[in-house]
């Protein structure tokens, strides 16, 4: 499991693509009450030559009050990946070249990516068992391989690089283990966002004696899309999201649906080039949507208001040097940021590119910066 940083005693540091702090201390909590940085005031906030609307040049700017270090979350991806016999296992005639070779290259490739730090995940095949029973019984909630940082991601590659296509799709129980599993993940891991993400390449169900049957008890499509609506709807919400490796798999948006995340994407195995970038770029997404780049700002003291036209946000790299982040409400300027709520702020969210810059250097860190006008914020 990934390390916690310490916990200081005024402050908590964390690298940027580091997890959040743990234990019962606030991140934000020890901003000095005795002053009122970021709070309303009378007159206008200046910058370092004194006139309005002159950002601060850093975080040791003489218009600086005072400064809090933030944190990124992480996300932490459950991932459950279908390995029956028609994902591409010779024996029952399947080619592997059209979905299992391109589809496990693209694993191998998302969880080696630099983009990927800040993920961590876990992995699980189904089936598993040696017979009806006992994939039906497995106990699909103790993965293959435990959560991991995908910055050492070589247990994860080796193990899909072990494994090969064979069997039904037991989605039902596989599911449930994963259910299982990302609730387990999210408790030890509460600053993280965990998510279930389930790729597979049909219905559930056996070909049993020629004919194609549920094989496990309720191993069907609304059973399953029940378990992803229970994660969803559950305390924390866990929502899950669903790859289908084909071109007819309608019925997979209902468990996406169920589990919060609208529909399915669903890959095209017409080209085997074609699948791999799909499969990637439907992973990408996941990444993107998973990876929040919102900080808490930290309540003022003594009851006193955000002063919305006196925060900065710098970026601090390994070897100290500070880049002051641009105010952009729209993104416009993909290096900024702007307000959850311009009016009644309580969170700063990093534009793309500044988010990518940002978990891109694990040893620096986010400081929110209060006292000196927001740099790019006009009144």
């Amino acid at each position: 499991m990934r390390s916690r940083p310490t916990v200081t005693t005024l402050t908590c540091a964390v690298a940027l693509g580091a997890i959040a702090c743990g234990g019962t201390s606030s991140r934000f909590s020890d901003v000095p009450a005795a002053s009122d940085a970021g709070t309303k005031t009378t007159g206008n906030p200046g910058g370092d030559s004194g006139l309005f609307g002159i950002g601060p040049q850093g975080t040791s700017s003489p218009c600086v009050t005072s400064t809090a270090d933030a944190s990124l979350s992480n996300a932490d991806l459950v991932l459950l990946l279908d390995r029956s016999g028609s994902m591409g296992d010779p024996s029952e005639g399947f080619d592997p070249t059209l979905k299992w070779i391109p589809v496990t290259a693209a694993l191998d490739a998302f969880f080696t990516d630099p983009g990927s730090a800040g993920l961590a995940s876990s992995l699980q095949f189904f089936p598993q068992g040696t017979d009806l029973t006992s994939v039906c019984s497995y106990a699909y909630g103790t993965p293959l391989v435990p959560l991991t940082p995908l910055t050492s991601a070589t247990a994860l590659v080796a193990t899909i690089d072990a494994t090969k296509p064979a069997g039904g799709t037991p989605t039902l129980p596989a599911l449930q283990g994963a259910f299982t599993y990302a609730q387990q993940v999210a408790a030890l891991h509460p600053q993280d966002k965990t998510v279930i993400v389930l790729a597979t390449d049909g219905d559930p169900g056996f070909g049993i004696d020629g004919q194609y049957e549920e094989g496990c008890a309720n191993n069907d499509i609304p059973h399953v899309a029940a378990v992803a609506q229970a994660a969803f709807t559950g305390s924390p919400s866990i929502p899950t999201y669903v790859i289908g490796v084909g071109p007819d798999l309608q019925n997979l948006d209902a468990i996406a649906s169920a589990g919060g995340t609208v529909q399915a994407t669903m890959v095209s195995v017409s080209d085997p080039a074609q699948t791999g970038t799909q499969f990637q770029a439907a992973l990408d997404a996941i990444r993107t949507e998973s990876l929040s780049c919102q900080l808490a700002i930290p309540p003022p003291p003594n009851g006193q208001q955000i002063n919305a036209d006196a925060v900065n946000v710098v970026l601090v790299d390994a070897s100290g040097q500070q880049t002051v982040l641009t105010y952009s409400a729209d993104c416009s300027n993909p290096s900024g940021w702007y307000y959850d709520d311009p009016t009644v702020p309580t969170s700063v969210e990093l534009c793309t590119a500044a988010c990518a810059t940002a978990r891109s250097d694990a040893s620096g860190k986010v400081t929110l910066a209060f006292g000196c006008f927001t740099s790019g914020r006009t009144q």
